[in-house]
């Protein structure tokens, strides 16, 4: 493997990563104000889908919805370009 291709390879991991933990947080969230609207520990998918639609609207997520949608977008054209251009070096 060429240091080209363990840079690109750290990189896509280090956003993977990113990614990954601010969807997380994000899944958490829905959950926890699925809860606190319906009183129950346990709902069904139609409660994650309102509370979904609530994150999309929200002015007070849109600082984590912007960041998850250019952490996707940077995901995505790391993925892309790597498979596309081939491997580098």
């Amino acid at each position: 493997m060429s240091t080209g291709q363990t840079i690109q390879l750290v990189l896509q991991g280090l956003v993977f990563l990113a990614w990954a933990g601010l969807m997380f947080r994000t899944l958490f969230l829905w959950r926890r104000r699925a809860q606190d609207e319906t009183g129950a520990a346990l709902h069904g998918p139609g409660q994650m889908l309102k509370q979904a639609g609530r994150w999309l609207r929200a002015p007070e997520d849109k600082t984590d919805r912007s960041t998850l949608f250019f952490l996707t977008f940077v995901l995505f054209a790391m993925i892309l370009s790597s498979v596309f251009l081939g491997p580098p070096g």
